[in-house]
């Protein structure tokens, strides 16, 4: 084989490996925690049911009740 042919698969190599390295990199895993503390919830705080909420939960139940 040609140097000049070995040289440019090698840098068509490189670039797709680079190209699939930089791909994984997803915007949303960026800056999430690694590590994590058993136990503790780490995420965002629920947020509180309505009491119109409350009563529609309390209705579906009574249905399921056998």
């Amino acid at each position: 084989m040609n140097e000049r042919l070995v040289s440019r698969i090698g840098v068509c190599l490189v670039a797709a490996g680079l190209a699939l390295t930089l791909s994984a990199c997803r915007e949303n895993e960026q800056d999430r925690p690694l590590t994590f503390d058993k136990g503790t919830y780490g995420g965002a705080p629920d947020q509180a049911l309505s009491e119109q909420d409350r009563d529609d939960l309390r209705a579906r139940t009574h249905i399921q009740q056998f």
